[in-house]
């Protein structure tokens, strides 16, 4: 039997590099920055909980002992995986890691942000998710599940009165038309 928890940890350190890449590579200058704070309440609450996770998953208080959950774990942090980085190449050079709108900024509204308004933040809380599941303990999930949807309801709040600012109506027809993270539900 693999050990799911190091295959989970490899895969989402690998993840989390290629990712690092990907949103960095387009910083925006200052003058375009409308992010008040939550790229660094993000990142310090992401690191935070990714590391107390991992702590936590070698301890056998919550202890999952359920390999069948751990392998619906790997499998929820690659759709997820696939679901952030669709959304980060179909917005291309809008995605940027601070709140940001461009001279040039367009609302998109097809592929994955036909469905939902923050594609990419869905699945990083899809790949969280099966990363708390797959390392095999229930106190390391919870901490996922409470900890990542609250920093990301924060990011979301700014990035929407970013957009709400930019595009005004147009944003809030699409708002309409769209639900902010679940599609058909939220």
């Amino acid at each position: 039997m693999p050990n799911l928890r190091a295959i989970a940890i490899g895969v989402f350190f690998a993840w989390i590099f290629i990712d690092g890449i990907a949103v960095f590579r387009l910083r925006t200058g200052a003058a375009e920055n409308r992010d008040k704070a939550s790229m660094k309440v993000l990142m310090v609450a992401n690191m935070l909980t990714w590391w107390f996770c991992i702590a936590w998953s070698f301890r056998a208080t919550g202890a999952m002992d359920r390999p069948e959950l751990q392998w619906l774990g790997l499998g929820l942090l690659a759709l997820g995986i696939a679901i952030r980085s669709t959304a980060i190449v179909q917005l291309g050079r809008f995605h940027t890691p601070n709140v940001a709108i461009l001279g040039d900024h367009q609302l998109l509204e097809t592929g994955l942000y036909r469905h939902v308004r923050h594609p990419s933040y869905l699945g990083a809380l899809v790949a969280f998710v099966g990363f708390g599941l797959a390392l095999g303990n229930w106190i390391s999930l919870a901490a996922v599940v409470v900890v990542m949807p609250a920093t990301y309801l924060f990011r979301m709040h700014e990035e929407d009165a970013a957009l709400l600012a930019a595009f005004g109506d147009s944003y809030r027809a699409y708002c309409q038309r769209t639900k902010r993270l679940i599609p058909w539900i939220y």
